[in-house]
Parts: structure tokens; C-alpha cells; sequence
């Protein structure tokens, strides 16, 4: 505990100061006074037992969402307390509206001061120390304390996005699309039931023998298979630390895998998870997974400056994953000698699975390559930036000639675009 002159105190003491030009002795004694009713004040303040401290938080924060956290004090003093409290907040929180709350806590009340935060980053952390200044009796002296804790959260990707969606009712849209819980079809599956060709209808899907006998065209219609596997890669690597707006391209390709995840849930398909930069560093295999605990093994996944590992990561895949699976990774190329064994891989797994590639843009480098030419270090600059982009166009041609869906998509519209490509692998029954 610590001792702090309260403005009352100053007050006196820049009062009393006259004196010192009639009796400087006499000021002297009187400033002594003065500090020793500080001292004698502060120490009168009621000790650990009767001023309690406790904290309420959430466990686990959205990225980029707000959330309430209250520190709750208890009083047994025989007397009204004014305490000013704070606490620590850790770094991945941002502290909203003021710092230090300054409250009256009665005798046998519970005093409630609510405040809010921000998660600014995704990880692991918890909540600090919190510091409480107690007013004495006599309003001259601080009595200041420290109360150790140790409060851990999570802030996790997406899951305020996910919620959002379901608030905007993609659920029922989906539902009006066609695709119910109950039945969906499609191009592929089982044999469903026949019915009368109308325009748009795909003619692969013609039955001869029943257009024959009904003397007008008949198409199939077949039930899509339930059940399917969606495994979803991600790669941490070294492009994905890129800062697009506030966030990292890896935060918007979270993002966009726990929605797919959320929406390949809706229709009955086992969901898995690999994220990996030069190792694998996470493995959910296909299963009933839930939101919450594919948001808690993306939680603690940080890019990082490394060269991503696609022979490691693919070989991996191989071994666990033997039942054909639509393949959703998350990446980008740069060009085609650069992104070899990615092209490669992803061609390889063609042969046994769907591999969609979402390829995330890289926007500093479409900004340069669309900078007037001012002066001769703004050609060069826009130059090399046109070239990137055209070789890395020639790279995702090639995945596309190798079997592989492509969605390239700037990093804030990667939403969409996978949702997208999942909804009309699931139309035509690709899978």
C-alpha cells in the first residue's frame, strides 16, 4: 500500500503558506500538522478485509467485437468509502470510454462498475491487476492498493461475423435457394424422381426412354448425397501477414472459413479444419463440429514469417483424409515457378478430391500496379507491380487447367466468394 496527497491536502498546505512571512516557524510546525493529518488520515482507511474487489468478464471476445466487463466492490467499513479503480487491461483489449472510475461505496452495498472493451487482436490473454485508491475521512490522503488476479479470455475470429450473417437471415435464404434440411437437388447423388424438361435444365440430365413414352422431354432429378465432407485448409505463411485495413489477410480468411464452416453445417456436411505455414499447426478431422469449437482452434492461430510448407501440408492431408472431400484452402500465389509445389499438390489432390482455391489478393500490390506513371520510379514500381499480377494470373490458370476451382478474391470479399463457390458445388452436385 501506498499513501497519495489527496487536492485537499495541497489546498491547506498552499493556504497556510502566508504565514511564512509573518512566523516562519510557526508555518513550518502548521505544515507539519497539516502532513501528519494526511498521514494519520490515510492510514484511518479500512484495510484488505473491508473493501473486496471481484471482476465479471467474458470468457471469449469476437474479434473486432465489444463486450462489457464490471468490477464489483463490497463494502464492510462502518462508513461510505470513495474509491477511484482501475484496472490492467491486456494488449489485444482497447479500453472504451475513461480509465479511472471514481464511486461511493455504502456500507453492506455491492457497487457495480460496468465498462466496455474492444478486441483488436485474436489470441490468448488475460486481464491484469486491479488498482483501487481509497479516500480517508478527512478527504486529505489516498490510501492506494494493488489487487493481484490473473483473469484469462480468448478473442476469437469471426464469430461476430457469423452472427451477423444469421441476423441478415442467410439461414432462411438459403432455405428459399432450395437447400433444406430435409432434401436438396441437385446434379449429382442418388435418383430422386422424374419430371417435365423446362427451360434451363441441363440435357445431360434427359431421360430417352420416359421422353419417349410421355412423347415430351423428361428430365432426372436427383437427390444430392448428405453427409459430405467439407475440410477446410488455411495457410498461415508468410503472405497471409499482409495488413489489409486493420486486420491481417489470415483474420479475413478466418473469417470467411468459420462462415463456410457454419453454412456447409446447415447442410448436414462434416466439417474439418488444417492450418499450417512450415508445419501443420492445427488438425480437426470432418465431424459435427460446432461454431464455438472451430472458433476456439482458430482462436490462438498467428501468421507467421515463413515460407508455408505445401508438400508437408498436403502429405499430411493424404494420410488423414481418405474419403473424397471438397478441399477449401485459403492462400494466395505470386507466380507460377514461386507457387510450384502449391499448383502441384493442389492437381494431385484433384485426382481424389474437389479442391477449391481461394486465392487472397494482395491490394497494395493492385494499387501500385494502377499508379500513374509520374516519374520514372513510378514506372518501374507499376512495372514490376503489372508483372506480379500477370504471372500470377498465368499461376491460377494453371491450377484451373489442373482440375482446380479457383475463387480469387480480394482478402474484405473473401465472404462471399467462398460461400459462393460452396453453394454452386452443392447445386451441381460436383462433389
Amino acid at each position: 500500500m501506498s499513501l497519495l496527497p489527496a487536492p485537499r491536502l495541497l489546498w491547506l498546505l498552499v493556504a497556510v503558506s502566508p504565514v511564512f512571512l509573518l512566523d516562519a516557524r510557526l508555518a513550518v510546525w502548521l505544515d507539519l500538522l497539516i502532513l501528519a493529518l494526511g498521514v494519520m488520515d490515510g492510514l484511518s482507511v479500512p484495510g484488505d478485509a473491508k473493501l473486496t474487489v471481484d471482476r465479471k468478464w467474458p470468457k471469449r471476445i469476437s474479434l473486432g467485437a465489444t463486450a462489457e466487463v464490471s468490477l464489483m466492490l463490497e463494502s464492510t467499513a462502518d462508513r461510505p468509502l470513495r474509491v477511484r479503480v482501475t484496472d490492467d487491461l491486456p494488449p489485444i483489449l482497447a479500453r472504451e470510454g475513461t480509465d479511472v472510475h471514481e464511486v461511493t461505496v455504502r456500507p453492506g452495498d455491492l457497487e457495480r462498475i460496468p465498462y466496455r472493451v474492444r478486441a483488436d487482436r485474436r489470441g490468448d490473454d488475460a486481464f491484469g491487476d486491479v488498482h483501487l485508491r481509497v479516500l480517508g475521512p478527512l478527504g486529505l490522503a489516498w490510501r492506494q492498493r494493488r489487487v493481484a488476479r490473473t483473469d484469462e479470455l480468448r478473442v476469437q475470429p469471426g464469430v461476430r461475423e457469423v452472427h451477423q450473417f444469421r441476423l441478415l437471415g442467410l439461414r432462411n435464404r438459403l432455405r428459399e435457394a432450395g437447400f433444406r434440411a430435409v432434401r436438396q437437388r441437385g446434379e449429382g447423388g442418388s435418383f430422386e424422381s422424374l419430371r417435365e424438361y423446362v427451360r434451363g435444365d441441363d440435357p445431360r440430365n434427359l431421360d430417352w426412354k420416359a421422353t419417349a413414352r410421355r412423347g415430351t422431354f423428361i428430365v432426372r432429378q436427383y437427390e444430392t448425397e448428405r453427409r459430405q465432407n467439407v475440410m477446410i485448409a488455411i495457410d498461415a505463411g508468410r503472405l497471409m501477414t499482409q495488413q489489409v485495413g486493420a486486420r491481417e489477410r489470415l483474420d479475413h480468411a478466418l473469417t470467411a472459413a468459420l462462415l463456410l464452416a457454419d453454412v456447409a453445417s446447415l447442410h448436414g456436411d462434416n466439417v474439418g479444419l488444417l492450418v499450417f505455414a512450415d508445419r501443420v499447426q492445427q488438425y480437426l478431422p470432418p465431424s459435427k463440429a460446432t461454431l464455438a469449437r472451430l472458433a476456439d482452434a482458430l482462436g490462438d492461430v498467428h501468421a507467421r514469417v515463413v515460407e508455408p510448407n505445401y508438400p508437408a501440408a498436403f502429405t499430411y492431408l493424404a494420410k488423414q483424409l481418405r474419403r473424397r472431400s471438397l478441399l477449401v484452402i485459403f492462400t494466395d500465389v505470386i507466380d507460377a515457378s514461386a507457387s510450384a509445389a502449391l499448383v502441384a499438390h493442389l492437381g494431385r489432390a484433384a485426382e481424389r478430391h474437389l479442391p477449391i482455391a481461394v486465392a487472397m489478393r494482395n491490394p497494395d500490390l493492385e494499387t501500385a500496379a494502377a499508379l500513374p506513371p509520374v516519374d520514372e520510379a513510378a514506372v518501374y514500381r507499376r512495372t514490376a507491380a503489372e508483372e506480379l499480377l500477370q504471372a500470377r494470373q498465368a499461376a491460377l490458370t494453371s491450377m484451373q487447367r489442373s482440375g482446380v476451382l479457383v475463387a480469387d478474391t480480394r482478402p474484405q470479399d473473401a465472404v462471399p466468394a467462398v460461400i459462393n463457390r460452396y453453394l454452386d458445388v452443392k447445386r451441381r452436385g460436383l462433389l
